[in-house]
């Protein structure tokens, strides 16, 4: 492919669009940085034990993808070897890859990487282009999308110095913040509900949780005691009713004031994905801010439990 020959297909090719919040030059970093590359590229719960990048063209662009232990796939290591195309720092990255399944070579894919600046953050486009439409449509059956979903999510957390991080959207009022945590579903499910978890975790940074009663029933009540660590104030109860209760996937809050707040709980590969999505009351920094702190105390104390197992 020549040089700048990014042009693709629309029939064959995916195109997937993010916006992180970190500069241009830190985004394009963790594609170049073979230490950084390794953490998030492969999708959840896989891991790369080999990752090798020479970014200029005709260099080495190879990410080895290593399967959990245990079934289905009990350990299994698929290739993934590539050359770079095109690289233009910080701005356009284009190379090819040929993964191997069981020792069969697939159809080789074509990505193109665009950083683009956005007023101190990154949107980043992503095309995976397949040779025929045949070709791509066999990879979207085998979840292409949700391959590369998941593995920026994975750099929102390499970005973000989170690991449990998978990233942040705002749509209108909404926030949404979806992390990923190394546990069982149930576990995440009761240190979501129980009381006696709710305490150790549900506060921002600065503050302490009092109390917390739960009756998580449709109709039911929720009451969570907030007050600063320092007791410079009484604080305030965090309070409303649950609307929706599907044990363990789906949790439909209404807060006291009236807005909605939903979590959802799905099986990953290797742990439980949590998406938290509620209106917001304040500004968006300070929403953001206070719910991310929430959500890296309940992920370092659900890590104590889970090694307790």
């Amino acid at each position: 492919m020549a040089a700048g020959d990014s042009v693709t297909a629309a029939d064959r090719t995916l195109v997937t669009i993010r916006i992180f919040d970190a500069p241009r030059e830190l985004v394009y970093r963790a594609w170049i940085d073979p230490k950084q590359l390794a953490k998030w590229f492969p999708p959840e719960g896989f891991s790369s034990p080999r990752c090798e990048v020479d970014p200029r063209p005709g260099g080495v662009f190879r990410v080895d993808m290593k399967a959990p232990d245990g079934p289905p796939l009990n350990g299994a290591v698929f290739p993934g070897p590539g050359v770079f195309h095109e690289v233009v720092p910080n701005e356009r990255l284009t190379f090819t890859m040929e993964p191997q399944v069981e020792g069969q070579t697939m159809s080789m894919i074509l990505m193109t990487v665009r950083f683009e600046d956005q007023a101190g953050k990154t949107k980043l486009t992503v095309q995976q282009t397949l040779p025929t439409v045949a070709d791509y449509e066999k990879m979207v059956k085998t979840g292409m999308a949700e391959g590369i979903g998941q593995s920026l999510a994975k750099l929102a957390g390499v970005l973000s110095g989170n690991s449990t991080d998978r990233g942040v959207t705002v749509a209108g009022r909404t926030l949404t913040l979806v992390r990923v945590f190394n546990t069982p579903r149930e576990l995440v499910w009761t240190t979501y509900t129980d009381p006696r978890h709710i305490t150790k975790w549900m506060f921002a940074n600065d503050w302490e949780s009092t109390f917390a009663e739960t009756d998580p029933r449709a109709g039911g009540v929720f009451r969570i005691g907030m007050r600063p660590a320092d007791h410079s104030h009484e604080g305030f109860v965090f309070e409303g009713t649950y609307r929706e209760i599907v044990r363990p996937e789906r949790i439909v809050q209404v807060i006291g004031d009236g807005r909605v707040m939903t979590t959802t709980l799905e099986e990953v590969l290797g742990g439980t994905r949590l998406t938290l999505s509620l209106e917001m009351a304040m500004s968006e920094e300070q929403e953001r801010a206070g719910y991310t702190q929430i959500l890296e105390h309940f992920a370092a104390y659900i890590a104590t439990l889970s090694d307790k197992r």
